[in-house]
């Protein structure tokens, strides 16, 4: 059986939740309405043996109470701005990544992480122009909402393209 991304003795995934509750903390401190979206499973895409290439990026699978929310959050807003805070430790990118529709005063918040050794085709893709999506969804993969991130840098390794 494989063993589970996050089951290393750090609490590196910890800190990451915690930021991103800290976050939405303070946007909602400032009237924001903020929805904290914890991942039931993070995938970068295209993974090894993937043949069709839906998007580039990073695939998150939320439960569906959780997609609810993310759901009701996104509709009729413009999400125009992001940022992310990122590590990387024992072969795992770690994000607390939180996008904006800065008009209408909405945030989503997702503590995300990666396997650095399924990310090669993505940063393939990435370095030969693709433009990097964020997709959540519930375990019904046909439903989801996607953030583009025009600039994917914050979202990668300081070093993601130095062996490309």
């Amino acid at each position: 059986m494989e063993k589970h991304p996050l089951s290393d003795e750090s609490n590196t995934w910890e800190t990451v939740v915690e930021e991103c509750e800290a976050l939405a903390d303070d946007y909602r401190e400032q009237g924001w309405h903020v929805v904290v979206a914890l991942p039931g499973d993070v995938v970068p895409v295209p993974g090894t043996g993937d043949s069709a290439v839906e998007h580039v990026g990073l695939d998150i699978v939320v439960g569906d109470d959780v997609y609810g929310d993310v759901e009701a959050a996104v509709e009729g807003a413009t999400f125009d701005e992001y940022e992310a805070f990122r590590a990387v430790t024992n072969g795992l990118v770690y994000l607390a990544l939180v996008v904006r529709a800065t008009d209408d005063e909405v945030a989503v918040c997702l503590p995300l992480y990666y396997r650095l050794a399924e990310s090669d085709r993505m940063f393939s893709m990435l370095n030969n122009g693709e433009t990097m999506r964020t997709k959540v969804h519930p375990l019904d993969p046909d439903k989801g909402v996607e953030f583009v991130h025009e600039d994917p840098e914050p979202l990668l390794p300081p070093d993601w393209d130095a062996d490309l």
